[in-house]
């Protein structure tokens, strides 16, 4: 915690002493994953000590020489060479003029901020009090991530800026990642949701990058099982996050007791370059990596790359040779770099035993609520020290931002065998009936009554509001909170089944799905049933 000066006065940067804090600043110094960064660290005691010599260095557009200085660069090289040791890295005189020029650029980009004093970069580097901060000393703290440090010459990220439960990263030994392109057909989007749908119901945290497409239909699958927890990775901060369109899935990640991470501060913009380093997180986190669909240039390769050179496994959906859909996941299979992904639905041989999600116990989640905390937290903390008390887990301390990832008591359960259990709805025609089968075969029993009901009330008095598609849920005896409903939505959009426009829901109509399925067979693969297999990317 932040000490005071005597004059209980904030503390200038120059006397930063948090280290959580302080690897925040070095991460906006290295504006990225930096090696040289990490090798600085690695010799120092401290991230507090490092900040500290990295600011007493002369800035370097400011004229003159002086023995504080000097004495400044020989402590920084001094820390370069001896983590670089530690690091099993070799040094030549190349990379210590390479580091003097490197260094220089930190700290130019730490000149605006000792300007401040510690509580206002404390609010900058937090949103506010918006975004928690996690460092590799926090319970919670991904292990995995290290992997960037020992078998790649990437740097791991510093800290990680986080919004949600920091909880996820350990309510899962073995994360599956899911992955690909942006702009994948019906076949990509339905092996991707149905992957992360059945993923999360057996209990494992699901990780993607949040984009439209592959990834949106990743997180949409894991929220679908109903007790699911899914991770979204960003490319910039987490005040830019991104695209806007998805902005009803990150609200329904954090709700469910998912996360929203990024390892850049708050106000970094998502530019183009950071999308490929992002990708590292993603196969760093991640035991399993699966690429549902990919284009021969598409960034879902990168991170299968990175997971390639991490050492995890990767499996990738074959597709037909003829659609561009295809190539980048075929091309992998090809290489020998991803294994032939053979089923969507059957996961068992891609992620380990199902289970419960991990919950810690209550040492693990006071520590966490003590070290894991917003900038207003820690800001109350200093300024009340005589009376401190630290929030609990799930306490309605308005300034604590872990959540405990229960389930809302009017959400629906969810059981094994309602999952596949396929719906029941009446219909009106034999050929609307036939339809209708054949698309909700693949719906919870959840999903196909919220379908059933949106067709009732259309029928009855055109396409229905949330609020009145709640009620007439309720008077068919099944509450659902705004939150839940608000995923089986979701989920049902993504597979084409509804639409929502100026607020309603609006079904499509069997024959209308019919038909665009049928123009789809001639133009796309088709996607796959929730029980089939994908072999070759054909049913």
């Amino acid at each position: 915690m932040m000490k005071t000066m005597p004059d209980d006065q904030p503390l200038p940067m120059t006397m930063v002493e948090s280290d959580w804090l302080a690897r925040t600043v070095l991460t906006l110094a290295a504006d990225g994953p930096d090696a040289f960064m990490i090798a600085c660290l690695l010799g120092s005691d401290q991230a507090a000590d490092l900040c500290r010599n990295l600011i007493e260095l002369r800035a370097p557009n400011q004229a003159g020489t002086d023995s504080h200085h000097d004495a400044a660069r020989t402590r920084l090289d001094e820390h370069f060479l001896k983590g670089t040791a530690r690091w099993g890295r070799q040094t030549s005189p190349e990379d210590l003029t390479r580091f003097h020029k490197i260094s220089n650029s930190w700290r130019r980009r730490l000149t605006p901020l000792l300007a401040m004093d510690t509580d206002q970069v404390r609010t900058m580097m937090t949103g506010g009090g918006r975004f928690w901060v996690m460092t590799p000393s926090d319970p919670c703290w991904p292990g995995q991530v290290d992997d960037l440090a020992r078998r790649s010459d990437w740097a791991p990220p510093l800290c990680l800026w986080g919004q949600g439960n920091p909880e996820t990263f350990i309510c899962c030994d073995r994360p599956l990642a899911v992955v690909g392109s942006r702009t994948c057909d019906e076949y990509g989007r339905s092996t991707a949701h149905q992957i992360a749908r059945k993923a999360a119901g057996e209990g494992h945290l699901v990780v993607s990058g949040g984009a439209m497409g592959t990834d949106a239909a990743a997180h949409w699958g894991a929220l679908a099982a109903g007790d699911g927890r899914t991770v979204a990775v960003f490319a910039g901060g987490l005040l830019h996050m991104g695209p806007k369109r998805n902005s009803r899935l990150f609200e329904n990640i954090e709700a469910d007791g998912g996360a929203l991470i990024s390892e850049l501060p708050p106000g970094t913009i998502p530019e183009a370059r950071r999308f490929l380093l992002r990708n590292r997180i993603i196969a760093a986190l991640a035991s399993n990596i699966v690429v549902a669909q990919a284009r021969h240039r598409s960034g879902a390769l990168n991170t299968a790359n990175w997971g390639v050179e991490l050492g995890r496994r990767v499996l990738a959906a074959p597709g037909r040779i003829d659609q561009p859909e295809n190539t980048g996941c075929n091309r992998l299979i090809h290489e020998g770099k991803a294994e032939l992904l053979l089923s969507a639905s059957d996961i068992r041989d891609i992620c380990h035993p199902a289970h419960e999600p991990v919950h810690p116990g209550k040492s693990v989640r006071q520590e966490v609520s003590a070290s894991v905390n917003t900038a207003e937290s820690r800001g109350n903390q200093m300024n009340r020290q005589n009376a401190r008390r630290t929030p609990t887990v799930g306490s309605d301390h308005p300034n604590q931002t872990i959540h405990g990832g229960q389930p809302d008591p009017t959400v629906l359960k969810q059981s094994p065998t309602d999952r596949d259990e396929p719906s029941t709805q009446p219909s009106n025609s034999g050929t609307d009936s036939e339809c209708k089968k054949a698309d909700d075969e693949c719906l919870t029993k959840e999903e196909a009554t919220v379908l059933a009901a949106i067709r009732t009330c259309q029928r009855r008095n055109g396409p229905p509001m949330t609020g009145q598609l709640r009620a007439e849920l309720a008077d068919q005896g099944r509450e659902l909170s705004v939150r839940h409903l608000m995923q089986l939505l979701g989920s049902l959009e993504i597979r084409g089944l509804i639409s929502l426009k100026d607020g309603c829901v609006v079904a499509e109509h069997p024959k209308n799905q019919a038909c665009q399925r049928q123009r789809s067979k001639s133009t796309t693969q088709p996607s796959a049933p929730a029980d089939s297999s994908l072999r070759g990317g054909t049913k």
